[in-house]
């Protein structure tokens, strides 16, 4: 997947399931208490709330790896 290809999918709020070494991976989307949406990512059922794509993009992590850096990894129709 490219960074593009990622970006459009955050944009349009598409949801993401993909594994990597045995492990899954889900990308949703919430809302915090005044309304604003979130991006919500980890490993299935313990995923951890991001406020903007910036920050998802700074801090988001797949075990040691930045998930800005394994782009590549996901598949493009996950």
């Amino acid at each position: 997947m490219t960074k593009d290809e990622f970006v459009f999918l955050i944009n349009t709020k598409k949801e993401l399931e993909f594994s990597y070494k045995g492990k899954n991976y889900n990308l949703t989307y919430d809302r915090d208490d005044r309304g604003q949406d979130l991006i919500v990512f980890g490993e299935r059922f313990q995923g951890k709330k991001y406020s903007s794509l910036g920050e998802f993009l700074n801090e988001a992590r797949i075990e040691n790896h930045f998930f800005r850096e394994m782009l590549e990894i996901i598949p493009r129709n996950s």
